[in-house]
């Protein structure tokens, strides 16, 4: 799991693109029935379409309080938010010019979020389509007033997306919200010829790599203990190079004018800095357990 960073630029835009549209919805449903929940949905549209991850929290909690029909499967007003005016622009994005193909372009985010495993490029070609799944931390089968609001749409993996699927976990972490100590991998060992690095005597059994943090329900729905055993021959080349790359060679690096995050992509082939862990697969992975080696 990595943290995500709004995109302002692209928060503006989707603004300007979505809210005119829900406001056309929202006059062709109104009635005397609805009216309260569409006049608070009308005067505070930009508020929900543009919402962050911690302003979501609280429009959830407002429909709870407020209009907890807006949440009840049986009733019109769910019925309404979801296939006449929330639920049904997001059915029809796709034919939109500001489509998810442009959004998830824009936001410009390379790796899934939840896992950091798998790439999400898209590409958007006329004859040529294809983009990572969406989705929506808080289901919009659940909450359809949310099925637009930017902070809800997550891109990610297939593998993550299905995992997860129309679900909404209590203590589940937003992306947008990850915080440093939320999770971070390191190692187990499980043979004391794993300390003696240059022996070269560690193998796959001697050592386990470990996922920890106080995003508990992240590593469990997502399977990430599991998922990450699987990459140990990654961390064995971090061994090995913890083995042959000895201080005196990152400092002739270094005198030859890399700086360190030159140095780190060189040796490594990933990225160090927080913003950066996006770009690549794995590079949380890296990061981590490099710096528990005193690699970096």
């Amino acid at each position: 799991m990595i943290k995500l960073s709004v995109n302002e630029d692209l928060k503006q835009k989707h603004i300007v693109e979505v809210v005119p549209k829900i406001q056309k919805y929202i006059e062709k449903e109104r009635t005397t029935s609805n009216e309260k929940c569409l006049d608070y949905i009308e005067n505070n549209l930009e508020y929900i379409i543009g919402a962050d991850a911690d302003e979501v929290d609280k429009i959830v909690r407002k429909f709870i309080s407020d209009f907890p029909d807006s949440l009840d499967e049986t009733k019109t007003l769910y019925k309404t938010l979801k296939n006449k005016i929330f639920g049904y622009a997001y059915k029809n994005w796709r034919r939109w010019k500001y489509s998810p193909y442009v959004f998830v372009e824009d936001i410009g985010l390379k790796t899934c979020p939840y896992c950091n495993r798998n790439y999400i490029f898209s590409v958007n070609k006329r004859s040529k389509k294809l983009r990572p799944e969406i989705d929506h931390f808080y289901p919009k089968s659940k909450y359809p007033f949310l099925a637009m609001s930017y902070g809800n749409l997550i891109p990610s993996c297939s593998v993550c997306n299905h995992t997860k699927s129309s679900t909404y976990y209590e203590d589940l972490v937003n992306p947008y919200s990850v915080k440093e100590n939320d999770y971070y991998l390191t190692l187990k060992p499980n043979s004391i010829d794993f300390a003696l690095v240059e022996t070269k005597k560690y193998n796959f059994r001697s050592f386990d790599i470990e996922v920890k943090g106080k995003a508990i329900k992240n590593i469990d729905i997502f399977k990430l203990k599991e998922l990450y055993s699987q990459h140990k021959d990654e961390v064995l080349e971090l061994l090995v190079k913890k083995a042959y790359y000895p201080e005196s060679y990152i400092k002739e690096l270094e005198f030859f004018g890399f700086n360190q995050d030159e140095i780190y992509r060189y040796l490594f082939s990933n990225y160090s800095q927080e913003n950066d862990l996006h770009k690549r697969p794995l590079s949380k992975l890296t990061r981590d357990i490099s710096k528990e080696l005193g690699l970096l």
